[in-house]
């Protein structure tokens, strides 16, 4: 029987250690598709938020846009053809 052969204990690591280097960004890969869902989430319910949030200030006090730094509230004027 023919003698197996072999690469050399230096190409094995280096071969090893690419493929372990793979493997890491493999799973940081996927940690980060996680880490993007769980953001996409909790911009939506963010976002829902918002919006339930609008309908308590138009119910309080109409319909209205707000200065965001100062809170200062001016009157939206709806033109005769709902527009």
């Amino acid at each position: 029987m023919a003698k197996a052969k072999k690469i050399t204990k230096e190409e094995l690591e280096k071969v090893n250690e690419l493929a372990s280097k793979a493997n890491n960004l493999a799973m940081q890969l996927g940690s980060l598709d996680i880490q993007k869902s769980v953001l996409v989430e909790q911009f939506k319910a963010n976002n829902t938020l918002i919006e339930e949030q609008k309908e308590i200030l138009k119910e309080k006090y109409g319909d209205i846009s707000i200065d965001l730094k100062d809170g200062t509230i001016t009157e939206d004027v709806v033109k005769e053809d709902g527009k």
